[in-house]
């Protein structure tokens, strides 16, 4: 099945007339927060790592970055380690919402392995980034998890205010670790992979027109900018190179704290964490999409796509979505860390929190980013030549108050005889274009899509098979 065509920008349109696109944010869930640190060796809960859907076991998995954040030390794996110490936390979900922490016994901390921790890396695991690989052909590989892993074994160091913290160690960098069940982890004897520092979250993808592994972070960008690196195999990665940073457009002080992405409708579809540092010390969710995963644009001039929470609630400093986007049903599942309070820095030097970091949960209609919208005034737009393939048309249409119309145009721009639809007002994420003839006498040939609208919003459109789209109903949970 080819992929949807979206208005992250304007790539497959050749004109547009009287329309114009728009952010739509996405609706954080009532029974927010919906993961927290409740136990002694969890007293955090931050999403640097990932969600996945598992198919197989119908459910969800969560991968999340946990630990004690005390003052002093403690014991991890038989080992002096510092309070701030940062683990590799685990949970389960039927429905998304509702999360189980299952009883490892893997990693013991003070003594005991009764907790959901993973034993991964080898002190510290930062942004703890997994893809699963279904065409891996070693089953014990087809999970992989991409992290910072530093701060040596037992090693310290005294900063100048007193505080004591992780000191370099040998073979800090960018670790692999595999999985045949996300749960039991071997690291790759390769590590590190790059040998380079990120501290932030990680995002590691499979592109399919690459036929290459490709990872995200901070490594080798120079600060708080992304930077990228490819791979054949998932073990040797070229130079990485600096793909995201801030311009002279931004605000001074302002800083890419991250950006977890994944790939949408074969787009690449980033999550820039924007970090106010000089105005006000927070951190909030934009939108950012790219073609190659190389060159980026910022979509819709730099618009909020998830805000900050109330003040004074437990998401009013930090509201950050992570990489994995989940389509549930005709939704999509965006799980994010809230923080109470802004980053402290040179402007904010100490902050009091109200709340420990969280994990929260936001849906947003499918396909639902941004959409082409029209008010009372008809307008339209036409896409560049598409390769009919299928013998369905399909649209995801807020027209419930007005009406879409689609055509299948030539080159001009003139609807081809028998094949401009009947008004369509409906709204549905998934609504069948119907044309006087079938799309049977077009297969193959290079068309334009028509789409004129009036006091609706139009998400995406895309040709299928009816095949394709049955089997893809069959997949979603």
């Amino acid at each position: 099945m080819e992929h949807r065509h979206l208005f992250l920008d304007l790539h497959d349109l050749t004109r547009v007339e009287r329309l114009h696109r728009r952010v739509h944010q996405p609706q954080r869930h009532a029974d927010n927060p919906i993961l927290r640190g409740d136990n002694p060796w969890e007293t955090v809960a931050s999403l640097y790592g990932t969600v996945l859907y598992d198919a197989v076991e119908s459910r969800f998995r969560m991968w999340y970055l946990t630990g004690p954040y005390r003052a002093g030390m403690v014991q991890v794996r038989g080992r002096q380690a510092l309070g701030n110490i940062t683990l590799l936390g685990y949970a389960t979900s039927e429905d998304g919402v509702r999360w189980d922490k299952p009883v490892l016994n893997q990693l013991d901390i003070e003594g005991s392995t009764a907790n959901n921790l993973i034993d991964v890396g080898r002190t510290n695991c930062e942004g703890f980034a997994v893809l699963f690989d279904e065409d891996e052909p070693d089953p014990q590989r087809r999970y992989k998890g991409f992290y910072w892993e530093h701060g040596g074994t037992d090693t310290f160091v005294t900063h100048e205010d007193g505080r004591v913290l992780w000191g370099e160690g040998e073979g800090d960098g960018m670790w692999l670790s595999y999985s045949p069940d996300g749960v039991h982890w071997t690291n790759s004897a390769d590590n590190p992979l790059i040998p380079l520092g990120s501290d932030t979250t990680q995002s590691l993808v499979w592109d399919p027109r690459l036929g290459k592994y490709v990872v995200f972070g901070r490594f080798g960008a120079g600060g708080r900018k992304v930077s990228r690196a490819e791979s054949a195999d998932c073990v040797h990665f070229d130079a990485p190179q600096l793909v995201f940073e801030c311009d002279e457009v931004d605000e001074a002080g302002t800083q890419f704290y991250g950006m977890p992405l994944d790939l949408y409708e074969g787009l690449y579809l980033g999550m820039p964490w924007i970090y106010r540092e000089g105005v006000d010390g927070t951190i909030d969710t934009s939108l950012a999409t790219s073609r190659d995963g190389v060159r980026w644009e910022r979509v819709l001039d730099r618009q909020t796509f998830l805000s900050l929470g109330p003040e004074g609630g437990w998401e009013d400093g930090m509201a950050r979505i992570t990489q994995r986007f989940v389509t549930v049903g005709e939704q999509i599942y965006l799980y994010y860390g809230g923080v109470a309070g802004a980053h402290t820095g040179a402007k904010f030097k100490q902050v009091q929190r109200r709340h420990q970091p969280m994990l929260g949960l936001a849906t947003l209609r499918r396909d639902g980013f941004v959409s082409l919208d029209a008010g009372d005034e008809e307008g339209f737009a036409l896409s560049k030549p598409m390769r009919v393939a299928g013998e369905e048309l399909h649209v995801n249409v807020d027209a419930a108050r007005g009406q879409l119309t689609v055509a299948l145009a030539d080159d001009k721009g003139t609807p081809l005889p028998n094949y401009t639809s009947a008004p369509i007002a409906v709204d549905q994420t998934d609504a069948r274009v119907h044309f006087a003839q079938g799309l049977e006498a077009l297969a193959g040939q290079e068309v334009r899509v028509r789409l004129q609208l009036r006091d609706a919003s139009l998400y995406s459109y895309w040709f299928a098979s009816a095949a394709d789209e049955l089997s893809a109903r069959e997949r979603r949970p």
